[in-house]
């Protein structure tokens, strides 16, 4: 008797072969900055008889994986971990695994003879953040690369020595123009056409920037984010303020931020405008300022949600950095006692801090979270003691009759 599965149209079992086998709808998102996403196919339906096998695998090979393999097994799960690059399979599993568009073999030469390999398996949406998480280890670690050989091979892993077309090898080699000076580097493979290796080769002759050039980019790029908020065009200034935290090796993805290279700014910066000053320093005051300027565009683009997110992210890092306290709500008994402790103490953008506060306590009133509102202006209070708004908002609150005042001051 036909399996009723069977009696559906061909076009019908095709699409529901995609949403169970196709990359794209395997993909399981946390939602959570710091975890990973993941991927879950459902191979189990490849077991089920012999056309739906030959129906199902068709759609399956339509996905483009690439196979990594390299000498350090702790790499593996640093590439998951800190890089946030998700990987379909690892050990036994990905060294069998032969159905692949690109392997990526990164090697030690000074490592001894014979020594054991080890690989994974990602999709080529996730070749790219693989590349960044590399580009990123070699800034924390100078001259990592130099200790490093590679080789790139493509192939079609279903017809032997069928050209690849020239925008899936771009899409496969491409990402490798961020990894420069190679001890050795070679690319080769089913029929490679010059022009993406020369394209590939001329992108890893570009010099990485400086720290200083970094910074002073991130900043350029801040102050034309400040330029387009005052004119009213937020949403061109939301897109400044990413590509500035882009520039210091932020990565932003929706709600997702990525910190990347910190041992890259731990140096002193010994030109331009920062002149004399630490770079990691430097990198933190950008930060928070940006973050400042985050939530003052999404409220003035009544995002409000939005608002009280980057905000309050940034509070509760704040905090813990200050008391260790990991707690995720705002509100400790309307009374913000951890803010007194840091009167004292030297925090970078102090002023910048005290908007973020301030700004997010109008957020959360926009929100009616008004216990929020309550302990993150009497913060604000403290950070900005000048300002005259921020100072009658919080005399209002002690009255417990706040203000309808929506004003802000000039973004920093």
């Amino acid at each position: 008797m036909a399996s009723p599965f069977l009696l559906c149209p061909p076009e019908i079992r095709e699409q529901i072969y995609r949403e169970i086998l196709s990359s794209s709808s395997a993909k399981r998102d946390s939602g959570l900055s710091d975890c990973c996403a993941r991927y879950s196919y459902q191979l189990d339906i490849l077991r089920t008889n012999r056309q739906i096998y030959r129906e199902a695998k068709k759609i399956f090979q339509d996905n483009i994986f690439v196979k990594i393999t390299t000498p350090w097994p702790e790499a593996i799960e640093h590439i998951h971990s800190d890089g946030k690059v998700p990987i379909v399979t690892s050990g036994e599993n990905a060294e069998r695994f032969t159905d692949f568009h690109l392997w990526v073999y990164i090697d030690a030469p000074a490592a001894p003879p014979n020594h054991e390999t080890h690989s994974m398996l990602i999709c080529l949406e996730d070749l790219e953040a693989f590349a960044w998480t590399w580009h990123y280890n070699n800034l924390n670690y100078p001259g990592l690369n130099s200790h490093l050989s590679l080789k790139l091979t493509i192939q079609d892993p279903y017809v032997f020595d069928r050209k690849i077309s020239k925008s899936l090898q771009q899409r496969l080699l491409l990402p490798f123009g961020v990894i420069k000076d190679l001890l050795d580097f070679k690319v080769c493979g089913s029929k490679l056409l010059p022009s993406v290796k020369d394209s590939l080769e001329k992108t890893q002759a570009i010099p990485d920037l400086t720290r200083e050039e970094c910074l002073e980019k991130a900043t350029l790029l801040k102050e034309a984010g400040t330029r387009a908020l005052e004119a009213g065009d937020y949403q061109q200034a939301l897109q400044q303020y990413f590509d500035a935290f882009d520039a210091i090796h932020i990565r932003i993805s929706g709600r997702k931020r990525t910190i990347h290279a910190e041992g890259f700014y731990i140096e002193n910066i010994t030109s331009g405008r920062y002149k004399g000053q630490r770079g990691d320093y430097v990198r933190m005051v950008l930060r928070i300022s940006l973050v400042s300027n985050v939530v003052l565009a999404y409220f003035k683009m009544q995002e409000y949600a939005e608002a009280h997110f980057w905000g309050k992210r940034s509070i509760i890092l704040f905090r813990q950095s200050i008391i260790g306290d990991e707690n995720e709500d705002i509100e400790i008994d309307g009374t913000p006692s951890w803010i007194m402790e840091t009167v004292g103490m030297h925090i970078p953008a102090k002023k910048e801090m005290g908007y973020i506060f301030y700004r997010t306590a109008l957020a959360s009133r926009a929100l009616g979270k008004e216990a929020d509102v309550k302990t993150l202006m009497k913060a604000a209070s403290v950070y900005l003691p000048d300002d005259q708004t921020v100072q009658a908002e919080k005399r209002a609150l002690d009255r417990q009759r706040p203000l309808d005042s929506w004003l802000f001051r000039k973004s920093p």
